[in-house]
């Protein structure tokens, strides 16, 4: 949820620099904290998690619409958007998400795979997951689906589902 909560802080629109953006700090502590622990756990729940809520907001979306989340992603994919858009990494990791068990496991190959091939890359993925699923609950208070605080406690709660909590 910080993650989330990060990219919809107003400053971000005002930083010079990426690396000042609300999100970027997030990761940032993230990755910080996991160099400490000589590990990946931190940043790789992030991803994960901003991936789920990701999904779930999409899916949520999709049915507004009347859509299969699937034809909601293509939707995304094939629209250009003005501005920075969704990024591919964004399309491939919801495409991963919404096929189920499958699509874990790739989800799971991406997130063993990017930091290794791509570190930079998979840091920057986890900041747009961020303004993705940012934008998609921006959405969704606009079109009157749901209230930004309902759907981040939600968002919440589906996500100390998904890991147990």
């Amino acid at each position: 949820m910080e993650l989330i909560r990060a990219s919809m802080d107003p400053a971000g629109r005002h930083v010079t620099l990426r690396k000042d953006h609300p999100a970027c700090q997030v990761v940032i502590r993230a990755a910080k904290a996991d160099l400490t622990a000589g590990g990946t756990e931190n940043v790789n729940r992030l991803a994960v998690g901003a991936g789920v809520a990701a999904a779930g907001l999409t899916a949520l979306l999709a049915e507004h619409r009347g859509l299969e989340p699937g034809e909601f992603v293509d939707q995304i994919d094939a629209t250009p958007i003005p501005g920075p858009g969704v990024s591919p990494g964004v399309v491939e990791m919801l495409r991963s998400l919404l096929t189920g068990a499958a699509g874990m496991r790739q989800t799971a190959e991406l997130v063993v795979r990017m930091p290794r091939d791509d570190e930079e890359g998979y840091y920057d993925l986890i900041v747009d997951l961020g303004d993705y699923a940012a934008a998609c609950t921006d959405l969704l208070n606009t079109l009157g689906v749901s209230g930004t605080e309902d759907t981040l406690a939600e968002l919440d709660g589906m996500l100390r589902g998904f890991y147990g909590a």
